[in-house]
């Protein structure tokens, strides 16, 4: 269990350092301040790829996410006031 969460946490942090320096780096490009070389050209490659995997695995619009959903337990069709019984 232990080991299972530590490869979680590394590949998110190898995940979140990459889609950072993808922005870095096309930001740049986009704005002249950089000479874009083969390993930018890969970057910015790169960035379609990591919006791709952050919509699909990470963000609320995933499929199957239930985080804007009230949860099973609780009835969203009968919510009683402060003065019902």
């Amino acid at each position: 269990m232990g080991r299972k969460l530590l490869l979680a946490f590394v590949l998110w942090m190898v995940f979140a350092f990459s889609f950072l320096q993808s922005i870095t780096v096309t930001v740049g490009w986009w704005n002249g301040e950089l000479d874009a070389g083969l390993w930018e050209w890969l970057w910015i490659g790169l960035l379609p790829v990591w919006i791709f995997i952050f919509f699909r695995y990470y963000s609320i619009f995933r499929p199957g996410c239930r985080a804007c959903q009230p949860p099973d337990h609780e009835s969203s069709h009968h919510q009683a006031g402060p003065g019902a019984p």
